[in-house]
């Protein structure tokens, strides 16, 4: 889908539905705005191309809208600069960065730019990127190594989008944000290196866990270390191999009530899709998890 603008009073609408609630401000004589949508029935993948402007998400936005997803925006053309958390950070063509909608944010352009932008779930984007808090108006590279990979799958994704099938979305979409993640965490020097071994390792055992006989023994030679070198290195992030294994199923179940897609199909289908054999304790460990028990996620969602 394509939308164009010429007053900023279109283009804060836009902006409002494609992404968050914000503020946009431009002293541009000829201003224009397009937002272009790759996948039909989603927001995840966008590109803008618009001209010099400040566009903020205020405290008084963060109150009133609600939404928790995190955009990462890949600078195609053009320069931009990014401010959040006491962070700037300038990005130019090759380039990415990402901000996060639950905190004041503001973006500024002095002339024309494109970017390339995608947008996701906060809880899916931090369960990949524990304390993302502390990346966020960071600028890295994608001309290169991980971030450069990350790019091309993303405009892979947008010359392809219009032809993905809605069976297909949520791994297209799983698939952009591990790659976003994997990326920033190959890059950045915030995150040591046995993080990034467990990063790897909790990326590599996601569609291990669907089956129901997926153990810590299991785990332990996938990552190619001891039992004992895995459970120090769980505990290290926080966790053990059995909690680890329980929150992967517990993370794809939720995903997949949140996904459209998935309508038709029972919650216990789900949840024994994700290695669950035992529905009592699914439900508990849900509700355990997300406050609510999994029908109700359903429903909210």
């Amino acid at each position: 889908m394509i939308q164009d603008a010429n007053t900023l009073s279109v283009w804060r609408e836009q902006l409002w539905s494609t992404y968050v609630r914000l503020e946009s401000k431009s002293d541009a004589r000829d201003f224009y705005g397009r937002v272009v949508e790759f996948i039909p029935g989603t927001h995840s993948l966008s590109l803008v191309d618009s001209t010099s402007q400040l566009t903020e998400r205020t405290r008084h936005h963060v109150r009133t809208d609600h939404q928790e997803v995190v955009l990462v925006a890949f600078q195609l053309a053009g320069q931009g600069f990014v401010t959040q958390d006491d962070r700037e950070s300038r990005t130019i063509p090759g380039q990415f960065v990402f901000y996060e909608s639950g905190r004041p944010y503001s973006l500024s352009f002095e002339g024309p730019f494109k970017q390339l932008v995608l947008r996701v779930n906060r809880d899916k984007f931090l369960s990949r990127l524990p304390g993302l808090g502390n990346l966020t108006a960071r600028t890295f590279e994608a001309r290169h190594g991980c971030g450069a990979v990350a790019l091309d799958f993303l405009r892979s994704l947008a010359a392809r989008g219009p032809g993905i099938c809605d069976a297909q979305l949520a791994l297209m979409e799983r698939v952009a944000s591990d790659l976003v993640a994997g990326s920033i965490l190959s890059l950045t020097t915030a995150v040591s290196p046995r993080r990034a071994v467990f990063e790897r390792l909790r990326t590599r055992i996601i569609e291990e866990v669907r089956d129901p006989s997926f153990d810590p023994l299991d785990m332990a030679t996938i990552a190619g270390m001891s039992s004992r070198s895995l459970r120090r290195l769980c505990a290290e992030n926080g966790t053990s191999p059995g909690q680890l294994i329980l929150q992967t199923r517990l993370q794809g179940v939720k995903d997949d009530l949140s996904t459209g897609t998935n309508a038709k199909r029972t919650v216990s289908d789900i949840a024994l899709s994700w290695g669950f054999n035992d529905m009592s304790h699914f439900n508990h460990s849900f509700k355990a998890a997300y406050g609510i028990p999994p029908s109700r996620m359903r429903i909210s969602n």
